[in-house]
């Protein structure tokens, strides 16, 4: 490894811990704003002209939106469709119904690993969304769990569909470590549902019962009611909800 790629592994490392300073400090700056700053300072440390810069950041961000922005859109859509439909508060129910307060981080990161497969994260969350929000309003107002019931079945969830995208193939990650490495997709995916399976376990069921007692955080109402099949919408009222196909497994 030569010095000139020794300075550029140190700048990465160096552009994350300042993208999590500018985020997590008292600074607290919006993460695309933090985003944009590391950037730019990134690529002034590495030396790049300031012409070239903002053109590698333009071109960075508009193909990110290109390729992500519809996407999120329509699972956005896709999740009101659930939620007002009363799908998600049928799925939630059930899911309360025969898994235990315990059990239940566990059930939600089998389902975001499953959901996690072939769905990028950013897809799986939105489409998961309604989900979280119908099962921790429900632990909310039972008062099972002590601490934040959004965190206590959000946080598996995250972890499960972060892992299997980072780590497991069809994902962009893997893909492109078997073009560099000149491998196959059947030890890597292999491989990476070995190192993945940990990683949910440890970072998701175990990570959230460890920080839910020491949380009280909870979205926004507005957030909760887009989600959340609780409140009446203007779309769909609750006589219409009340009449929705439910979702039941056999017994």
């Amino acid at each position: 490894m030569s010095s000139s790629d020794i300075w550029l592994l140190a700048t990465a490392i160096g552009g994350v811990v300042f993208l999590v300073a500018l985020i997590v400090s008292r600074i607290r700056l919006h993460p695309l704003i933090a985003l944009i700053v590391t950037s730019i300072a990134v690529g002034l440390v590495n030396g790049m002209p300031v012409d070239k810069l903002v053109k590698s950041i333009q071109a960075g961000a508009g193909g990110t939106l290109g390729a992500v922005g519809l996407v999120v859109a329509l699972g956005a859509m896709l999740g009101k469709i659930l939620a007002d439909g009363g799908v998600t508060e049928g799925i939630s129910e059930t899911i309360i119904r025969r898994t235990s307060t315990r059990m239940l981080p566990w059930a939600m990161a089998g389902a975001a690993f499953i959901i996690g497969i072939p769905m990028f994260f950013e897809v799986g969350l939105v489409v998961l969304l309604p989900l979280i929000f119908s099962v921790a309003r429900k632990l909310d107002q039972t008062g099972a769990i002590k601490g934040s019931a959004y965190v206590y079945v959000g946080v598996p969830v995250i972890a499960a569909l972060a892992s299997m995208h980072g780590m497991v193939p069809p994902h962009p990650g893997p893909l492109t470590a078997i073009a560099a490495l000149k491998t196959s997709i059947g030890p890597t995916m292999l491989y990476g549902f070995i190192a993945a399976i940990p990683a949910i376990i440890i970072g998701g069921p175990i990570y959230g019962a460890i920080i839910t007692p020491r949380l009280k955080v909870k979205p926004d109402q507005a957030l909760i009611d887009q989600f959340s099949a609780e409140a009446p919408s203007p779309t769909c009222p609750a006589s219409a909800r009340a009449s929705s196909p439910p979702f039941c497994l056999p017994s």
